[in-house]
């Protein structure tokens, strides 16, 4: 403690030469701490849109598209495994919409009643799609608001028409109800690559596209089941039913979601190494000031030796001064680093928050880039001798 308080004493009595290097370890620190905040944020939110599009789910489907054979039949046979919660179907079609005088693409569904549990759908105006709906086959629609808002310039424009023409064929819908689109962070980054969507019954959908077959099912697992286990046991089940070993096959989409997630945090990791650079600089301005601080205080640490301060004494000093250093600037730039996180949260609204495991190792790092580069001034103040400082000028 003697040794820290001695360090202390030091680097206050020079604090106005300080600044700079301080201010330097800070931004270094800040950059790594801000880098690291945006990529968790980035991979909390790609995680929230990639589930409610689904990717928590296991698709099942045929191997090869021309042996495709799933139909309605197929669904309470495997709604009936105990490994199963809900399965799904999902027929998909790019088709061309039309209503007034606006036309746009649209990527038509064909989805049942229990869609709503498989993919996310805020509804905003009149009802989902029921049961009676897929039963009867019936024109009805559900359309995200942005394609709503596209043809009316509102969104409530529940039990109005709209024809859709898929592969030559067409029909007119009558919608039942509108969702939330703006919700989805990655349509609203993608932009017009994206189309809007317009969710019809599978049954009418496999009318309107002349396709009797289901392209695939989503199924998600039951509570007490992993996904990976639910669409093996459902696609074993559809082999056994069609007679063949290999017909149809399972993908669990949360591997296809981790595999992004990876990338997302090698990226964020390559950054932050970046980043970390600067902190690197900064323990080398930590040398050179340090360096300085021996020669200006010669006389000094001759005092100390003439007293009985030991070379370790010495070397310890200078170490504990270029350590306080480096965790000054550390502090510094966490504090401005979580300060500037907090308000953007509050004006973005993305979950933008500093972790307390990231902002610890990255204190430990600095401050060990400023011990390091601390061993060369201590060890050259260490070793100054005592009489030759004391008439050092």
């Amino acid at each position: 403690m003697e040794i820290f308080r001695a360090a202390m004493k030091s680097l206050v009595q020079k604090r106005s030469q300080l600044s700079l290097t301080i201010w330097g370890i800070a931004i270094g620190v800040f950059s790594v701490l801000t880098i690291s905040t945006i990529g968790g944020a980035g991979e909390a939110v790609i995680n929230e849109e990639l589930e409610k599009l689904g990717f928590d789910c296991v698709t099942v489907s045929a191997a090869q598209e021309e042996l495709n054979t799933l139909s309605s039949g197929d669904l309470p046979v495997i709604n009936a495994l105990e490994e199963v919660a809900v399965a799904a179907p999902l027929s998909t079609a790019m088709g061309r919409a039309v209503m007034r005088d606006y036309a746009g693409e649209v990527l038509v569904c064909g989805v049942d009643q229990y869609a709503d549990k498989i993919i996310h759908l805020e509804l905003k105006n009149g009802r989902l799609l029921q049961e009676g709906d897929v039963a009867a086959g019936a024109n009805v629609c559900v359309i995200d608001d942005q394609l709503a808002y596209a043809f009316y310039h509102r969104t409530n424009i529940v039990g109005k028409e709209i024809t859709v023409t898929v592969d030559q064929r067409t029909e007119t819908f009558t919608v039942v109800g509108v969702v939330d689109g703006e919700s989805s962070a990655l349509k609203n980054l993608a932009g017009n690559y994206i189309p809007s969507f317009l969710y019809i019954p599978y049954t009418t959908h496999q009318s309107l596209t002349g396709n009797s077959a289901i392209d695939r099912l989503f199924v998600k697992a039951a509570a007490k089941s992993s996904p990976e286990t639910a669409g093996k046991q459902a696609a074993s089940l559809l082999n056994r039913i069609a007679g063949y070993r290999n017909l149809y096959r399972y993908e669990d989409l949360a591997i296809q979601k981790d595999r992004l997630q990876s990338i997302l945090r090698g990226a964020t990791l390559a950054l932050s190494a970046i980043g970390g650079i600067s902190l690197v600089v900064s323990g080398l301005s930590i040398m050179t000031l340090m360096t300085a601080s021996v020669r200006d205080r010669t006389r000094e640490i001759g005092i100390k030796r003439a007293v009985g301060a030991r070379t370790s004494h010495i070397l310890q000093e200078f170490m504990a001064e270029a350590a306080l250093l480096a965790l000054m600037g550390s502090l510094l730039g966490i504090f401005v680093s979580g300060s500037l996180s907090a308000v953007a949260r509050l004006v973005t609204g993305l979950p933008l928050s500093l972790e307390g495991k990231t902002a610890g190792a990255a204190l430990l790092f600095s401050v060990g880039i400023g011990g390091i580069f601390g061993v060369y001034p201590a060890k050259l103040a260490a070793r100054l001798n005592s009489v030759e400082a004391l008439r050092y000028e």
